[in-house]
């Protein structure tokens, strides 16, 4: 027998369109989940808004809106905060791929509490607009990074940067898997969170740096750019395999 539409609960997330992309990332960070629970997934474009509408039984509704709500934190968290840097950091003494390192580096420093906060915000909703919550309900988070801003000197120099990452890593244990250009967790769960910055260059590098690991395994060759700042940062903390289990 079908499902009754009572049965069912639509969880709509948005944002401006031109961040469709960034709702391309919740649906496939989940996208195994929202199948294993029978939902419908809905992605359009609607008075220059990009809407992604999530259809789910009434029974998963909690643990897709938590999913849900998750992967949007982690927009704010990384997109919007990378966007904000980005903007807003205009240090010299950088080459754009240190820059880059950079901002990815001081969204990796508070990367987890940033998280936390927008996911205690987010979680109550079921019609999530991305960039409304933003400016009107996290503007404590907007003036903590307005802060950091504040506190960056007019030129930054690469062994401050240099400095700066090993600081990130020190004390830090959980190591990630590099295998065949791709990072993968310690449960071997695929890492896409740097698909939120923009460029496609040093996807590696910068993926390993938003994972907070302090450890890497390395299975065959990567781009030159992601090995030198690899070795750069990590050095005796590389470990290399041969091939990784799937």
């Amino acid at each position: 027998m079908e499902r009754k539409l009572k049965d069912m609960t639509t969880i709509t997330i948005s944002d401006r369109d031109y961040n469709q992309d960034s709702l391309m990332y919740v649906q496939n960070s989940i996208g195994e989940l929202l199948s294993h629970a029978d939902c419908s997934i809905l992605s359009k474009i609607v008075d220059g808004r990009a809407v992604l509408s999530v259809n789910c039984p009434e029974y998963y509704k909690d643990i897709i809106r938590t999913e849900l709500a998750d992967k949007v934190a982690e927009i704010i968290a990384i997109k919007y905060k990378y966007d904000y840097f980005k903007k807003n950091i205009l240090v010299s003494g950088l080459s754009k791929n240190e820059r880059e390192i950079l901002l990815t580096s001081l969204i990796a420093a508070d990367l987890e509490d940033d998280k936390k906060y927008s996911y205690e915000k987010i979680k109550k909703y079921t019609d999530i607009a991305i960039d409304g919550i933003f400016n009107f309900t996290l503007s404590p988070l907007k003036n903590k990074w307005k802060d950091i801003v504040g506190c960056m000197p007019e030129c930054f120099l690469n062994s401050q940067l240099k400095d700066f990452v090993y600081y990130l890593l020190e004390n830090k244990k959980k190591r990630v898997f590099v295998d065949d250009g791709r990072v993968y967790d310690c449960h071997y769960r695929r890492l896409k969170r740097s698909s939120l910055l923009d460029g496609e260059d040093m996807q590696i590098i910068r993926e390993i740096l938003l994972s907070n690991c302090g450890e890497v395994e390395l299975s065959g060759q990567i781009p030159k750019d992601d090995e030198y700042y690899l070795k750069e940062f990590y050095s005796d903390k590389i470990f290399f395999s041969n091939g990784l289990e799937h």
